[in-house]
């Protein structure tokens, strides 16, 4: 029987980016907070530049074949998003329903200098309507200076709680004397066991990339002969690979990184479900995601994942997990999850 007076939450995050690791982690929170015990909406907000600078990433493109690829992919993301129940959307913030609670995050949505969002103040809280502001695992992304603009400091200390999901944001925040927490992507906080589709290869390296060095892609092609294992390439096209997927969807991408045997990535979320897995994995390193993926990876003792130039992908591919890992991770995700417990009202 449905509880009646749920005490409501709006989430604003990067909610319909044609980005797996987007959709998921909205998803997934959304999930996490509904099962809470709440009534969730999404704040379906995205301001004008955001909005046109994506969709000119996937369709202003030359290359017939990649055109139809990424029309597909955008159709695939859309039918997954109308799964989760969203406000009317806006591009501008004005006229926002109030909710008793809203949670700003996660993903990078405190990174006010990325060219494709700008300084949104409204994921600093500007001119949202709630009792109880809080953040949950948003990111500065590749924001390294310490010292924020006055006016995302000033927003920033109206919130009631406040944690981020990598210890670079963390140490920003803490040179403004800005209390924080550190917490897991919400991704770690729901299984994706119902949603996950899994596919009918066998034996696979997967590859989750936006570009790879010629001597990687040696690497890789020399260890799949070896392992005699198929390269599928899922996201983004790799013309190297064995099998190219452009237009997977996202809950068809969990089940490929469910199922792979070895997984190579270039992302913070292919980082993220790799070690969710419990995968053989390595990652091209790359300044955008460095700063987030270091923290997880210092936590759960796996740095070596990370592709060093000299170094044999066979060697870090080869690298196993602590006999404490497990116990590490979960203890981290009851953490996360005790933080929203607490937050919320």
């Amino acid at each position: 029987m449905e509880i009646k007076n749920k005490k409501t939450v709006g989430i604003l995050t990067f909610f319909d980016g044609i980005n797996h690791g987007a959709f998921l982690q909205c998803y997934g929170l959304y999930k996490k907070v509904e099962k809470m015990g709440y009534k969730v909406k999404i704040i379906s907000y995205k301001n004008p530049i955001h909005w046109i600078k994506e969709y000119k990433i996937f369709l202003w493109t030359k290359r017939v074949n990649l055109l139809i690829k990424n029309i597909k992919k955008i159709a695939k993301f859309k039918k997954e998003q109308k799964k989760i129940p969203k406000t009317r959307f806006k591009l501008v913030n004005r006229n926002i329903p109030y909710f008793d609670n809203i949670i700003i995050g996660s993903d990078i949505v405190w990174n006010y200098k990325n060219p494709l969002f700008g300084k949104d103040l409204i994921y600093f809280g500007y001119k949202l309507k709630t009792e109880n502001l809080i953040s949950y695992a948003p990111s500065f992304g590749s924001i390294r200076e310490h010292f924020l603009p006055k006016i995302i400091k000033e927003h920033l200390k109206k919130f009631k709680k406040i944690s981020v999901r990598d210890e670079n944001s963390k140490i920003i925040l803490d040179k403004n004397n800005i209390i924080s927490e550190l917490v897991l992507d919400p991704t770690f906080l729901y299984d994706f066991g119902k949603e996950a589709i899994i596919p009918t290869e066998e034996k696979y390296i997967l590859v989750y990339a936006f570009t790879i060095n010629e001597e990687s892609i040696n690497q890789i092609k020399k260890f799949s002969r070896e392992r005699k294992l198929k390269i599928i390439s899922i996201g983004y096209k790799q013309d190297w690979s064995d099998k190219d997927i452009v237009d997977v969807s996202p809950f068809e991408w969990v089940g490929y990184f469910k199922k792979a045997d070895y997984i190579i990535t270039s992302t913070f979320h292919g980082t993220i479900f790799s070690l969710k897995f419990k995968k053989s994995f390595y990652i091209i390193p790359n300044e955008p995601i460095n700063n987030k993926i270091e923290y997880i990876l210092k936590q759960l003792n796996q740095k070596g994942r990370i592709f060093i130039k000299g170094k044999e992908i066979k060697d870090i591919l080869n690298l196993g997990y602590d006999k404490d890992y497990d116990k590490k991770l979960s203890s981290m995700i009851r953490e996360s999850e005790k933080y929203l417990t607490e937050s919320l009202i």
